[in-house]
């Protein structure tokens, strides 16, 4: 999680914490917990794969501008894109991250309402 934070806190202007916070100032981003861990995908213990929700939050106001805050980090390549920022990525403690697919939720955090884009990334890295 330390490591996908960090480097998701390359994208400029994104305020990031490589674990779930308690408040945030938007644009934020964070990392969730990871949803499963999956051990043993190649033989005798060869890696093991971990699906990592990465949540960016935008206010929701002004709301006819919050689309195109977000879309920014939603493209499939350029400095804000989640997906080329990560897999772009070199890593230590993994060898490879894959932003499989986004989606929107309404989030409230500390008393605010927000929009999030939650990025279901999938891990691979030795099970050793």
């Amino acid at each position: 999680m330390d490591e996908v934070g960090a480097r998701l806190g390359t994208i400029a202007g994104l305020r990031v914490t490589p674990y779930p916070p308690e408040k945030i100032t938007p644009p934020a981003g964070f990392i969730g917990y990871p949803e499963d861990l999956e051990f043993g995908q190649t033989y005798v213990r060869g890696s093991d794969k971990m699906t990592l929700p990465v949540v960016i939050a935008e206010k929701l106001t002004p709301a006819r501008s919050v689309r195109k805050r977000l879309t920014d980090y939603c493209d499939g390549a350029g400095a804000k894109s989640v997906k080329a920022v990560l897999e772009s990525g070199t890593y230590t403690q993994f060898h490879v991250i894959t932003v499989q697919r986004v989606e929107f939720d309404p989030v409230t955090i500390a008393g605010v309402d927000m929009l999030a884009a939650v990025f279901t990334c999938e891990i691979v890295g030795s099970g050793n």
